[in-house]
């Protein structure tokens, strides 16, 4: 297998850790399409933006109600 590949396997997906290890491809993203988790491009940049969720660890899977609920939605 490529290396690419083994980082991509080893990334905790839809989390600012996930972005930071490599995947930062939205489309290539297996939490691509999910109605539950962001992509690791989309949990970054949320992770980076909200402080309640950069008060979370970078290995913590975002997922869309933990970011409504940043946004200050319920």
């Amino acid at each position: 297998m490529s290396k690419t590949l083994d980082v991509l396997e080893q990334a905790v997906h839809g989390s600012a850790a996930g972005f930071k290890t490599g995947c930062k491809s939205r489309g290539g993203c297996p939490n691509y399409g999910s109605r539950e988790h962001l992509t690791c491009s989309r949990a970054y940049r949320a992770w980076v933006h909200y402080s309640r969720l950069y008060e979370l660890s970078p290995e913590t899977p975002i997922t869309w109600t933990m970011l409504r609920h940043a946004k200050g939605r319920s």
